[in-house]
């Protein structure tokens, strides 16, 4: 029990690690994106009398913005998704205090193999609840992010746990 209880701190630490990087990324994204459409929108009403000798490049631009809108929540994230990865991120938090502090207890004797086999699947239980919102909300994992956070995670468990 000991190891499996220490491999769910690690991958909780993971996901905790992962949901913040990767809500930074889509939060980044999401604003660039706004940004472009934004300074393309106002270009094209600003610079009217640009436009006037070209209207055929016009039409493309304002056709080609109107297509990005359309497509924009089948290419990036939207608000919805966004609080959805923060409801991930804190659900994940809180699963790791409580992964740690069965840790804690266990690795100090403070409670049997048996006690700890209990908590540990009454806790595994309530990943189940946060499953289906991690499937409609992470579409893909990218694998510099990945990179990053079992970086940062392995640099974590070095400090704290001296492993």
């Amino acid at each position: 029990m000991r190891n499996r209880i220490w491999a769910e701190l690690t991958q909780s630490k993971h996901n905790i690690e992962f949901t913040s990087t990767y809500s930074d990324r889509q939060r980044f994204i999401l604003r660039i994106f706004n940004m472009g459409i934004l300074a393309f929108s106002s270009a094209g009403i600003m610079g009217w009398k640009i436009w006037e000798n070209l209207p055929l490049i016009a039409c493309i631009v304002i056709a080609g913005i109107s297509l990005l809108r359309l497509l924009q929540p089948h290419l990036i994230m939207n608000e919805k998704q966004l609080k959805n990865l923060d409801d991930i991120h804190r659900f994940y938090a809180d699963y790791y205090n409580r992964i740690e502090k069965l840790w804690y207890d266990f690795d100090s004797d403070r409670i049997t193999d048996e006690q700890a086999t209990k908590a540990f699947f009454k806790l595994k239980k309530l990943e189940t609840d946060i499953n289906p919102i991690i499937a409609q909300t992470i579409r893909s994992k990218p694998k510099g992010i990945i990179k990053k956070c079992k970086k940062n995670t392995d640099e974590y468990f070095k400090l704290v746990f001296n492993t």
